[in-house]
C-alpha cells in the first residue's frame, strides 16, 4: 500500500474585489472559448519552448523550442527583450543545463538519442559535435539534463527506457544506466549534490537516486503526471503535477523518509508534506494543468505555469506570513495571484535581479491571425484570407512581464478570473440559465433519458454544409458552398437532420488533430503529454514521445468511466472501446459503416423487447475519413456517403422506436483535420437530433467540443470532468422545452456507393504510400489536398485553410 500524507492545500479564492473590474475577453477570445490577454512585451520564437534557465553572466536566457515548427535553440537578450540567436536543431526536448564550469552547454535530442552541445563564450553559443548515448539495442528518447555539482558528471533522463543514463564530465561518454520510474522527464540535483531526484511522468512518482551507490534509492509519491522540477535555495524541491493541479514540496536537506505500509497492527503512516493547489478556484478538477516551474533568485517567490489556464501563478515561499509555522522552522506557501500570459506556456525563468519574470508561451500570444472583434461580421463566403496548416500556426514567444506589485498582481488576477470560463458553481450548475428540457443544475431532472453520442472524422462545416439550404432553397446558415467537397448529394441525410432540426454553424473542435481530437471529444481535455505527443508526431520529423495510458488519460477518465462512477449504464461501440469492460462493449469491428450500425440496430430491437437500453451509448462512426484515393479502396464520395447512410439508419431506427420520445443524438467529428472552411479551420460539421431539439432552426451560438459534452452530462446527471467542459456553453438554445417526435427515414446518396479508386484517380500513388490502419496516420494535409483534388478536378486551386485564432465573442 503507498503511503497516506496529510495535504496541506493551498489555493486562491475570491479575494479580489477591490482590484480595478476587468476587461471580458470579448475579440481575444480563442476557438476554444478561453480569453487570452496576455501580460507583458514578446519576442517571437519556435513553438513549444519546454525549458528556458539564465545563462551564465546573467544577460542572456537559453531556451530550447520542441514543437511542431523549426525546433531549435533560442538566445534571447533580457534587457533588450529580443532573440539574439537561434541555432535550428533536428530533434530537441526538455533538457537544457551548462556545464559546472559554465562553458558549455547541453540539449536533448529527444528520440534522435543525442546530446547537443554548443560552447558558451562571450555571450554567444557555438555549435559543437553533438553526442550519441552509446546503449546499443536500447531505445533512446533524451530528455531532462542534470549536471553534478563537484563532479560535473552529467545526469539524462532516458525516456523511452524507464532510466537514468550517467556521461563521463569530460568526454560525455556513456558511463551508467540507473534504473527509475516509468518514462522520466526531468531531474534535479537536491541541497545534498549526492541525490538526484527524478520525475516520472507515469509513475506518479518522484525517484531519488544515490549517486554514490549508483542506485534507485526511493519512490516518493506525488501527484498525477509530474514533469518539471525547481529547487529553491533552502533545498526545496517543488514538482509539478500536471494531472491534479498540484505542486508537490519535498524537502532535500534531509532525505525524506518512506512511508510505512499498514498492516494488520499498524495504521496508515502520519507523514506530512506541503501540496500546492494551482487552480484558480480550490475544488477545480483537472485543466490547470501546470507544466513549467522557475524560482525567483532570492528563493522568495515560485512561479507556475498553468498550461491550460494560460496564466502563471505567483506563491510566496518565503514564509514570511506564516509567524506560527516559523516556529517550528517550517514554511508554509501562500499564493500572491495569477498573472495572464500567452496560449499555453510551458516554460519560465526569472531574471537575476528578480525583477523580470521570462515566460515561454507554447502556443503563442496567438498574434498570426486576424482578430474580428466583437460585434464585427463575419468573413463572408468568397472572402479569400490564407493561412497555413494548424500547426504552423503555433508560433511560440517570450513573454517578459515586470514583477508586479500588490496593485498589479490584483488587476492580474481578477483578469485571469475573467479569461476562464469555469467557475466554482461549475461543478454542480451550467454556465447559463436554461429555458429548455435540458436543466442547468447537475442532477435535475431532465426528461431525456438517453443519450447516443456519435463520432466521425476529420470534416469542416463548409466541407459538408457549406451548401446548405432550407426547404424553399433559400441559403441557410454561414456556408460557403464553393468550398463544400461532400454536399447534399453525397450527405443528404446530414443535410436534411440539420434542415429539420438545428444547425449549427458556429461549432469548433476542441482538438487540432485526431491524436488529441478524441481525448477531446471523451474526456474533455487533453493531457500534458497528449499535446506534446501530436505536434511532435504531425510535425515533419515524424517523431514518437514514448508514454503510457497513465500519461495519455486524464485523471477523471473518459466519459464512459464518469457513467460508472455515478450508477450510470453505458455502452461502447468502437471508440476506445479496449479502455471498457467487454461486457460493456458493443459488436463493432471492421467493415463500412452502411453495415457497421446494423449492430447497433439490432441491439436496439433487443432492447425494445426487454426494455432496457444503456442510458448513455459512445460510438465511433469515421468512415468519413475515407482512405484518400489509394486504389481498390472506395472512393471518398462512397466512403462519405457510406457515413452518411449509417446515420440516416441510426436515426429511422432510434425516431422509430419506443425510446425516441426519451432520446437525444449528439453527432461531431473529433477534430476537423484542417481542412478548408471559410471562417475557420477548426470549425465543424456537429448536429443535434431529438423530439426536444427545436425544429427548422438555426444556432449561431460558439460552440465547442467540450460544449457537447457538458450538455450531454446535463442530461445524464453527470458533473463535469474538467475545467473545459465544466466552463463550456451549454446547448441550450438547441433545445425547447416540448417534445415533437416524428420518426426519420433514410434518404439515398446520389453517388456510387460501391465505386473504387483506381491507378489513375488524382493523388493514387500518393494515397497508395499512406497509412490508413488507424485514424489521421496518412499526413493530414496532403491528403486534404487529394481529397479536394478527387472532389473538385485537379484544375481548381486548393484553397488554403483559414484559422482565426480568435473567434471573438460577437461571432
Amino acid at each position: 500500500m503507498r503511503p497516506l500524507h496529510s495535504l496541506l492545500l493551498v489555493s486562491l479564492f475570491s479575494c479580489y474585489a477591490m482590484a480595478a473590474d476587468p476587461e471580458l475577453p470579448k475579440a481575444n477570445l480563442l476557438f476554444n472559448g478561453w480569453g487570452l490577454t496576455p501580460a507583458g512585451t514578446h519576442a517571437e520564437v519556435s513553438d513549444l519552448p519546454l525549458k528556458m534557465i539564465i545563462a551564465p553572466g546573467g544577460k542572456m536566457a537559453v531556451a530550447v523550442c520542441a514543437g511542431y515548427n523549426n525546433p531549435g535553440l533560442a538566445l534571447i537578450d533580457v534587457a533588450s527583450k529580443k532573440v539574439a540567436q537561434f541555432i535550428p536543431l533536428p530533434h530537441t526536448w526538455n533538457g537544457l543545463a551548462f556545464d559546472q564550469d559554465g562553458k558549455r552547454l547541453f540539449v536533448s535530442g529527444g528520440e534522435s538519442g543525442m546530446v547537443h552541445v554548443f560552447g558558451w563564450e562571450n555571450g554567444k553559443l557555438e555549435v559543437r559535435p553533438a553526442v550519441t548515448i552509446d546503449r546499443a539495442g536500447v531505445p533512446l528518447f533524451v530528455a531532462g539534463i542534470a549536471v553534478q555539482p563537484g563532479t560535473g558528471k552529467v545526469y539524462l533522463c532516458n525516456e523511452a527506457n524507464h532510466e537514468i543514463c550517467v556521461l563521463n564530465e569530460s568526454t560525455l561518454a556513456w558511463e551508467q544506466a540507473i534504473p527509475v520510474g516509468e518514462h522520466p522527464h526531468s531531474c534535479v540535483f537536491g541541497a545534498d549534490s549526492r541525490y538526484l531526484y527524478v520525475s516520472d511522468w507515469g509513475s506518479r512518482a518522484v525517484t531519488v537516486v544515490d549517486t554514490k551507490t549508483g542506485r534507485r534509492l526511493r519512490d516518493l509519491s506525488v501527484g498525477i503526471r509530474p514533469n518539471d522540477l525547481a529547487v529553491a535555495p533552502d533545498g526545496r524541491l517543488f514538482v509539478a503535477c500536471s494531472g491534479d493541479n498540484t505542486v508537490h514540496v519535498i524537502q532535500t536537506r534531509t532525505l525524506e523518509k518512506p512511508g510505512t505500509d499498514a498492516n494488520s497492527s499498524r495504521r496508515l503512516w502520519d507523514g506530512t508534506r506541503e501540496i500546492i493547489n494551482t487552480a484558480l478556484y480550490p475544488d477545480a478538477p483537472e485543466g490547470s494543468t501546470p507544466d513549467a516551474l522557475a524560482i525567483s533568485p532570492d528563493g522568495h517567490t515560485l512561479f507556475v505555469a498553468n498550461a491550460d489556464n494560460n496564466a502563471v501563478m505567483v506563491v510566496d515561499i518565503s514564509g514570511s506570513k506564516n509567524d506560527e509555522n516559523a516556529k517550528y522552522a517550517e514554511k508554509v506557501s501562500v499564493v500572491n495571484g495569477f498573472i495572464p500570459v500567452g496560449w499555453y506556456p510551458s516554460a519560465l525563468a526569472v531574471s537575476p535581479d528578480n525583477g523580470t519574470l521570462l515566460v515561454g508561451d507554447g502556443k503563442g500570444v496567438a498574434n498570426l491571425g486576424p482578430s474580428f472583434p466583437a460585434g464585427q461580421p463575419r468573413p463572408q463566403p468568397g472572402e479569400k484570407v490564407h493561412f497555413t496548416h494548424p500547426g504552423k500556426l503555433l508560433q511560440g514567444d517570450i513573454s517578459f512581464i515586470p514583477r508586479p506589485d500588490n496593485t498589479q498582481m490584483s488587476q492580474y488576477t481578477a483578469q485571469v478570473l475573467k479569461n476562464c470560463p469555469f467557475k466554482p458553481e461549475s461543478m454542480t450548475q451550467a454556465t447559463t440559465h436554461s429555458t429548455s428540457a435540458i436543466p442547468d443544475k447537475v442532477g435535475a431532472p431532465c426528461p431525456i433519458k438517453y443519450v447516443l453520442y456519435i463520432i466521425k472524422e476529420n470534416r469542416t462545416y463548409d466541407q459538408i454544409f457549406g451548401d446548405m439550404t432550407d426547404a424553399a432553397g433559400k441559403p441557410l446558415g454561414n456556408g460557403d458552398p464553393s468550398i463544400t467537397m461532400y454536399g447534399e448529394a453525397v450527405t443528404p441525410n446530414h443535410h436534411q437532420l440539420a434542415r429539420d432540426y438545428v444547425l449549427l454553424d458556429n461549432l469548433y473542435c476542441n482538438g487540432e488533430v485526431s491524436v488529441d481530437g478524441h481525448s477531446w471529444c471523451d474526456a474533455a481535455i487533453a493531457t500534458d503529454y497528449n499535446e506534446r505527443s501530436w505536434i511532435l508526431s504531425y510535425s515533419s520529423r515524424k517523431g514518437h514521445l514514448p508514454g503510457n495510458d497513465e500519461m495519455e488519460t486524464p485523471s477523471e477518465g473518459y466519459l464512459w468511466d464518469l457513467c460508472r462512477r455515478h450508477g450510470v449504464s453505458y455502452k461502447n461501440y468502437g471508440e476506445g472501446a479496449q479502455r471498457v469492460p467487454s461486457i460493456n462493449r458493443g459488436k463493432w469491428g471492421a467493415g463500412r459503416d452502411k453495415e457497421k450500425v446494423d449492430n447497433w440496430i439490432a441491439d436496439l430491437k433487443k432492447a425494445e423487447e426487454t426494455g432496457k437500453l444503456p442510458r448513455f451509448t459512445i460510438m465511433s462512426l469515421g468512415e468519413d475519413h475515407t482512405a484518400g484515393t489509394t486504389p481498390g479502396a472506395h472512393t471518398p464520395d462512397a466512403a462519405v456517403g457510406s457515413n452518411d447512410v449509417a446515420l440516416g439508419k441510426i436515426v429511422a431506427a432510434a425516431s422509430h422506436s419506443k425510446f425516441w420520445n426519451e432520446m437525444a443524438i449528439f453527432v461531431i467529428e473529433d477534430d476537423a483535420q484542417n481542412g478548408p472552411d471559410h471562417v475557420d479551420a477548426h470549425r465543424t460539421m456537429g448536429l443535434v437530433i431529438s423530439p426536444y431539439v427545436k425544429r427548422h432552426s438555426v444556432d449561431s451560438t460558439l460552440y465547442t467540443t467540450a460544449s457537447m459534452v457538458r450538455t450531454m452530462e446535463l442530461i445524464l446527471g453527470l458533473p463535469p470532468m474538467t475545467q473545459y467542459d465544466g466552463g463550456a456553453t451549454a446547448m441550450f438554445t438547441c433545445f425547447d422545452q416540448n417534445a415533437s417526435s416524428e420518426p426519420y427515414e433514410v434518404k439515398t446518396p446520389k453517388v456510387d456507393l460501391e465505386a473504387k479508386n483506381t491507378p489513375s484517380s488524382p493523388g493514387a500513388k500518393r494515397s497508395a504510400k499512406m497509412d490508413f490502419r488507424e485514424y489521421d496516420r496518412a499526413p493530414e494535409d496532403e491528403l486534404n489536398r487529394i481529397l479536394w483534388a478527387a472532389a473538385k478536378g485537379p484544375e481548381v486551386p486548393y484553397p488554403t485553410p483559414i484559422h482565426r485564432v480568435f473567434i471573438g465573442s460577437g461571432n
